[in-house]
């Protein structure tokens, strides 16, 4: 049994090695696919652990003396340090990206290089520095696991945030069986001839936790950017389809004011400025301009908010009134023009040419168009 321990110890840390390696692999591939900065902070961070197990690696494989040792130790606890303060990092990205951390990156990089030479160069034994190493890493990932469980972002978050308490947990465990070696039972070792297994098990579900979190979080980005796109295409639609000096729907809507009005049937109003031509002439386009605006006021003041009021084109107007008919149409025509005697404050006084046609419900729109249309012009020759 003892001689079989050894060979245990040595392929679990090959079979972690390998996976860690795979995983940095596959993270790669996804940073150059996804660009938030949590894969590339975890990218990072199991390249940090693959460096610290190639370490071990060399440890149990090379010989060499003392120095290359203590070397490799440090290797380890900087790579080990390293990748849990990434993995947390990351985590902390996901939660409240693009807020910056309160500690600069260059302030952890010397947190880790003093404690790794430290560790690595000055501690009696070897297993001390491991000892070392797993509270750290442990509290680390621990006290990372449980803030995400108190504050996820989503309910993907959680998952990720017990990947890293069970990742944390497994390196207090392994502190406190080497604790006890510090007074001299090291009964708790015999653990680590096969702990690189649950270790390796640990970061495999840690990955997938992240992996879980990057999709989760890559399908909330293309929600927001669909949303985005149908609000422009929406401003945009509006824009096109708003006349911007009045800002009136303009002829491109009318198929679709048309086909809402086509069942109840209504009335058609046709609303022309009588010799307008002549306003732009004797005052200028200003006014002219100022003249529009104000019967396209009274057109929406004296009419219902469900009618839809259109600037066919120049100087001429249409009234599409669901369910209205002739009679309450003239009424309300009566009372623009009533409002039209009153001189306004710039430009001259003018009057209106007004043609009002029924659109029966079913009814062919076109038809009742050219009515009101001819109608207009009627009633513009007999003024």
């Amino acid at each position: 049994m003892q001689e079989i321990a050894p060979i245990l110890n040595r392929l679990s840390i090959a079979v972690q090695f390998a996976m860690v390696m795979c995983l940095f692999g596959y993270f790669v591939l996804l940073w150059r696919i996804v660009t938030l900065r949590e894969v590339k902070l975890w990218t990072l961070a199991w390249l940090a652990d693959a460096t610290a197990l190639a370490a071990v690696f060399i440890h149990f494989y090379a010989s060499m003396p003392l120095i290359g040792h203590r070397l490799t130790l440090v290797l380890y606890l900087a790579g080990k340090a390293t990748f849990a303060i990434l993995i947390v990092a990351g985590a902390r990205h996901h939660l409240r990206p693009g807020v910056e951390p309160r500690v600069s990156p260059r302030v952890l990089t010397l947190f880790i290089t003093a404690w790794s030479v430290a560790l690595g160069l000055l501690v009696p034994n070897l297993w001390q520095g491991q000892l070392a190493e797993s509270a750290l890493v442990g509290f680390a990932l621990t006290g990372g696991g449980i803030v995400v469980l108190r504050h996820p972002r989503s309910v993907v978050s959680r998952w990720l945030g017990w990947a890293m308490l069970v990742e944390g947990c497994l390196f207090l465990t392994s502190a406190l069986l080497l604790l006890p070696g510090l007074w001299g039972n090291r009964a708790g070792f015999v653990y680590f001839n096969y702990s690189s297994f649950l270790d390796a098990l640990a970061e495999l579900v840690l990955a997938l936790a992240c992996i879980a979190v990057i999709a989760d979080r890559r399908e909330e980005l293309l929600h927001y950017a669909n949303r985005e796109l149908i609000e422009s295409q929406q401003r945009l639609s509006l824009l096109v389809d708003t006349d911007p000096l009045t800002n009136l729907s303009n002829r491109r809507t009318l198929r679709k004011v048309m086909h809402s009005v086509i069942e109840t049937g209504g009335a058609l109003i046709f609303i022309d400025i009588n010799h307008f031509k002549r306003v732009n002439d004797l005052y200028g386009h200003r006014v002219g301009d100022a003249t529009l605006q104000r019967l396209a006021n009274l057109i929406v003041e004296n009419f219902r908010p469900d009618d839809k009021v259109i600037r066919w084109g120049g100087d001429e107007f249409l009234v599409v009134a669901p369910g209205m008919d002739q009679a309450n149409a003239l009424v309300r025509v009566g009372s623009i023009r009533e409002a039209l005697m009153q001189p306004p404050e710039e430009g001259p006084l003018f009057t209106i040419a007004v043609g009002i046609a029924d659109l029966a419900p079913g009814g062919d729109p076109t038809t009742a168009l050219e009515k009101a249309d001819r109608r207009m012009f009627a009633d513009k020759r007999g003024r």
